[in-house]
Formats: structure tokens, sequence, C-alpha cells
């Protein structure tokens, strides 16, 4: 076969993938798409290989009218290794397993406030009460987003998180780009003042940063990248985690009898989940990576969500182990593009799942949850829950 028609194959594959993906049943479970798509991108070695390889950078993005896929093709995962590496480095320090320690009371302290707001006896939607508010009010903090502007921000933010999940509708798009062009303001605004009146928050560090034009463009929209990127994906990871958890009862006796085990519970449930589903990526140069040649200047996607099923990694991978031991998967991507917040994530659902358990005894799931979309993240809408 010639490389014109290997590659129009190989296209055509993903974009079926793709199509999957943004389809109703795709939304509520992306593996009902990926069990049967035979892409190498949704192969463990070939996903973990491409991560690890300098040869292969972020996809450049189509030039577009829309102001929400000029903002997305800034976030940091989106960048050519020179900006990235300068865009990351601004964060980078922030997110250390020591610094991220000092949130932890923090966490502690915002769990307990939502789970004391609740009422008596549910049904509640905890996407809405609990999984959603606490690592966006976590995040928000850290960036620096004043308390009186953070409910703001939270709808800005779901109305941008869910023009992406819905962008295959214009329609959709349009609300994204109000969002991204009210965001945008806030945090040009918010930059010069911390320039003037520094404090001790992430925005009063960026806007110390010398910057041009460019540079500050991106700056503001990595704004929205930090928030964005610091709670849906965790929103995700503790909505269902519960859901799990809660169809699970024996594996949850075992861990509210031996609380040890949470740390363990918490890296299969980022296997399991794979809250950011999948990303893409470019050949640089042509390349051969597990046996699948990929010329330069092609894309290939790849499917954390698939790699961490794989059952030549993983022995039973459709099989929820909350014990399963080793488990390297890919949840938080590898390589130069690691996920900064991965401790933060992983201390949010090591304090907020067993809080909620414990707290509300025989929690359950009152109806199937709604889930947004699953490219590139998961994102979920509701999550009705009750207890007794």
């Amino acid at each position: 076969m010639d490389q014109a028609k290997a590659e129009a194959q190989v296209a055509a594959a993903e974009r079926a993938v793709m199509d999957g993906l943004f389809s109703e049943d795709g939304r509520r479970d992306p593996h009902s798409v990926l069990r049967s798509s035979g892409i190498a991108g949704c192969r463990y070695a070939f996903v973990q290989e491409v991560l690890h390889d300098p040869r292969f950078v972020a996809p450049v993005m189509p030039s577009s009218a829309d102001l929400m896929f000029q903002v997305v093709s800034r976030f940091m995962a989106r960048l050519p290794p020179g900006r990235h590496g300068t865009v990351r480095a601004h964060f980078s320090g922030l997110f250390t397993p020591r610094r991220v320690e000092r949130y932890r009371a923090q966490i502690a302290a915002r769990v307990d406030t939502l789970i004391g707001a609740m009422p008596a006896k549910g049904p509640v939607d905890l996407v809405a009460a609990f999984t959603r508010p606490l690592p966006f009010q976590v995040i928000a903090d850290v960036l620096g987003v004043p308390a009186d502007r953070q409910n703001w921000l939270s709808e800005a933010m779901e109305t941008f998180g869910r023009a992406v999940a819905g962008q295959r509708d214009h329609a959709n798009v349009e609300l994204g780009n109000a969002a991204a062009e009210d965001m945008l303001n806030y945090f040009e605004q918010a930059l010069a003042d911390r320039a003037e009146h520094p404090r001790e928050d992430v925005l009063s560090l960026l806007a110390a940063e010398p910057s041009d034009a460019e540079a500050r463009a991106d700056l503001r929209a990595n704004c929205i990248f930090f928030i964005l990127a610091g709670h849906v994906t965790t929103t995700a990871l503790l909505s269902a985690g519960v859901h799990l958890l809660a169809e699970h009862p024996t594996q949850l006796a075992r861990l509210l009898a031996s609380p040890a085990g949470w740390p363990a519970a918490v890296e299969e449930l980022l296997r399991f989940v794979s809250p950011t589903t999948l990303t893409g990526t470019t050949a640089s140069v042509d390349a051969e990576v597990d046996g699948c040649p990929v010329p330069a200047g092609r894309q290939r996607i790849l499917v954390f969500a698939a790699a961490n099923r794989d059952p030549k990694i993983f022995t039973s991978p459709d099989d929820f182990d909350v014990t399963r031991t080793p488990n390297p998967h890919l949840a938080f991507s590898a390589g130069s593009h690691y996920c900064l917040g991965a401790p933060l994530a992983r201390m949010h659902a090591e304090i907020a799942l067993p809080a909620l358990f414990t707290r509300l005894p025989g929690l359950r799931p009152a109806a199937p949850p709604v889930w947004l979309g699953s490219v590139p993240v998961r994102q979920i809408a509701v999550l009705p829950v009750e207890w007794n």
C-alpha cells in the first residue's frame, strides 16, 4: 500500500473515532467508541513513546475567526516547544508536591463547608453542590481571583467548557466566544492591577514577568487554561469517583475500614475514568513509533482513556480494582506535557472522597450521571445523589 493511501486510511479511522466521541454514546461512555477503534493512538506503547519523543510536537490549530478557538490555540498544551516552555515555566513552581501540601488545609476546610451546606437528605446534584465548586474555588484562590468575582468567573468558565464540548454546533461556539472575550478582558485588567499593586498570588507573579504583546496574549489565555484545567478534570474525577465507588460497595467498605488504601484507589480512579480523554500530536520529522510510520507534518490523536485500558499493560483493564498495582496510567499525560496540577488533583480526591462517604452514609446515585462531553476532557453536567 502506498503512503498516501495508508495516511488516508489512518485519517479516516481517526475521524471515525472523533465522530463517535462527539456522539451521545461517546459522551456518556468513550469506551463504547474506543474499544473497537484499532488506531495506533489507542495503544499504550504508542502513546507512551510519543509523549517522550521530542520529534513530536503539539499540533497547530487551524486559524479561526472564533475567539474561543483562538484562545484554545494559545493554551499551554497547544503551544510549540519554545512558547510552551516559556509559559509552563511561569506556572511550574506553583505545583510542586511541597507547595501543593500548603493547600491541604484549605481543601479540607472547603470540603467541610460544602458538605455542611448540604440539606439533611437528597436528592442533591453533587456536581453543583460539591464537585464543581470545590476545585474551582481552590484554583481561583491560588490564581488570585477575589471571592466577589468567583461566581461570575465560574459561570463564564462553565459556558466556555460547554461550548468546547458542544463545538460542532456553532450556536455553542458563539456563546464560547462571548465568554472568552469577557474573561480575557477581566484577566487583562487583573494583570494590570497586579503590576501596580502586587499581592501574594499567581496573577502578581505573572504580571511581574516582562512580556511583549504576543507573550501577554499567551499569559491571558493561560489564565483561562489554568482555572479550566485546574477544576474541570477534577470535577469529573470526583463525580465519577463517587459513582464508581457507590457501585462497588465491597471495595468502598474496605477503603472506609482501612483509609491507607485511598491513594491507590485514587490512582485506579484516574486510570479508569481518565478525565482527559485525548490530545493530539504532530511529527516534526518522519518517524516510526511502535511499528507505525508517522510522516513529517502528519497528526495523530493520543487517546489516554484507551491507553489506560490496554490489556497488554493492565490485567482485566475493564475491571475497577482499588488495589491495582502496579498502575502506570497516563491520566496526567507524560514527558514535557505532564500535568502540572497532578499533585493538587490527587490531593482533592484523597481528601474529598473519604469525607463524602463518611459524612453522608450510604451516599449513592439517585439517577444516572449526565455527561456533557468527552473531547478533549470528560465534562459532567449533573450527578443526582442521595444518602441515608
